[in-house]
C-alpha cells in the first residue's frame, strides 16, 4: 500500500458560530500545516472545507472534468468556485465563515462538524440530526452489510 501525506478526517463534534460568524474548528482537525482552509458550498445542504492538498485534487479535477454540455459545465465551475472563500484558524481554533455560505448552508447558531474522509462538512445541527435521522443513518446501515463492515 502507498503511504501518503494525506489527512484523514473522522469523527462528529458540535460547536456553535459565535457573533462574528466564527466557527471553533475541533482540534483532531487542526494541525500546523493545515490552518488554512477552503470553505465551499457542499451537496445536501452543508459546507465543506478543505485543506490545501485536498483542495487542489479538487482543482485538479475540475481542471479535468470534460462534460458533453460546455455551458453547464462553465455553469458548474463559476458558481462552485465563486462561492469559494479561503478560511484560516486564529490562535484559538476559529474560522470565520464568510456570511454567504453561512446564509447557503442555512446554519443558525449550533453546528454538526463531520470528518469525512479528505475533508470536513459543517452543517446547521438541526440539519444534520435530521439528515442522519432520514438518510444517513438508513444508508449507512444498508450499506455497511453489503460492504461488510
Amino acid at each position: 500500500m502507498k503511504q501518503t501525506n494525506t489527512t484523514i478526517y473522522i469523527g462528529k463534534f458540535f460547536h456553535s458560530i459565535d457573533e462574528k460568524n466564527r466557527l471553533f474548528l475541533p482540534v483532531d482537525f487542526r494541525g500546523g500545516k493545515h490552518e488554512s482552509f477552503v470553505c465551499a458550498q457542499g451537496l445536501e445542504g452543508c459546507l465543506y472545507l478543505y485543506d490545501r492538498r485536498s483542495w487542489q485534487r479538487v482543482l485538479e479535477k475540475l481542471e479535468n472534468l470534460s462534460l458533453a454540455d460546455k455551458v453547464e459545465e462553465r455553469a458548474f465551475k463559476r458558481a462552485f468556485l465563486s462561492g469559494a472563500f479561503e478560511v484560516s484558524a486564529d490562535v484559538q481554533g476559529r474560522l470565520l465563515i464568510p456570511q454567504h455560505l453561512r446564509e447557503y448552508a442555512k446554519i443558525k447558531n449550533e453546528t454538526a462538524i463531520i470528518g469525512v474522509g479528505s475533508r470536513i462538512e459543517v452543517w446547521d445541527k438541526k440539519i444534520w440530526d435530521a439528515y442522519y435521522r432520514d438518510q444517513a443513518d438508513f444508508s449507512f446501515r444498508n450499506m455497511a452489510s453489503k460492504l461488510e463492515l
